[in-house]
């Protein structure tokens, strides 16, 4: 089978310690990504936070991944916020990764464009996220769905999951794996899959009703971390109480040149 590249396009970025930052509002990166998917090729978008920021500048090899990719949009307010602030620019709207994951799947079901669910913590939330969609969205056409052992696949098993996903017909591939696994799974099959896959963190979780999402003015007002710390303090407090601040330290010096 063919597996078609698609051709780079011009989009107005930022470099946030060295990850790209693509300059789009959500509406914009919608129409970026559904136009993506239309066009049959293989493609990857990621959707990161303030800790993968800062992930970045830590792991070159995950920079790579993530400055290779064809689009880098960000669900954060605070990640958003810090890039107007350093580079002197507007804030682009944002909206939560649950929220771009559903207009997504809106916008998909509209143009009856198939969809592909990969990730999960479980069988059971993955179900669950497929029964909530189609009950939002009955049109929706999810051709195909998979949530991995949390142990690497061997080589067999992946190509079987190419296999699949490629005879599914799918167009758009929502990856919900979590950082940074998903964004190794989309690299490492870009080139396998003829799909615009999507990682979309928690999406999954709250979507399917495993995590209660947080209400629209906590995002609004950039205080998504402070709720999700709440409600996961033992796997989040290390996320949002160490790496949030020294995003902020490390763009300082590099603004201020006190560092290479």
């Amino acid at each position: 089978m063919t597996v078609h590249q698609l051709p780079s396009k011009q989009i107005q970025s930022h470099s946030m310690l060295g990850m790209r930052l693509d300059y789009l509002n959500w509406p914009d990166g919608v129409k970026e990504i559904i136009d993506r998917a239309a066009s049959g090729g293989s493609a990857y978008c990621c959707v990161p936070d303030a800790s993968q920021c800062v992930l970045c500048h830590d792991d070159p090899s995950h920079m790579a991944i993530v400055n290779g990719a064809d689009l880098v949009l960000t669900d954060s307010m605070i990640l958003q916020r810090t890039m107007a602030f350093f580079h002197r620019s507007k804030a682009p709207l944002t909206i939560k990764g649950a929220d771009l994951m559903a207009k997504l799947c809106e916008v998909a079901a509209e143009r009856d464009m198939p969809v592909a669910l990969i990730g999960g913590r479980d069988d059971k939330t993955l179900e669950d996220l497929k029964r909530a969609l189609k009950q939002r969205l009955p049109r929706l056409q999810i051709v195909y769905a998979f949530s991995p052992p949390f142990r690497q696949l061997s080589a067999m098993e992946d190509a079987e999951v190419v296999s699949a996903l490629t005879h599914s017909g799918a167009r758009l591939v929502f990856v919900g794996l979590g950082c940074p696994k998903q964004e190794r799974w989309m690299a490492q099959h870009k080139g396998a899959i003829n799909a615009m896959m999507v990682g979309v963190g928690a999406a999954f979780d709250f979507i399917s009703g495993a995590v209660k999402p947080s209400p629209a003015w906590v995002h609004k007002n950039g205080l998504e971390w402070l709720y999700r710390l709440t409600r996961e303090p033992k796997r989040l407090w290390r996320r949002y109480l160490l790496t949030c601040p020294r995003l902020l330290w490390l763009m300082f010096l590099t603004r201020f040149g006190k560092r290479t």
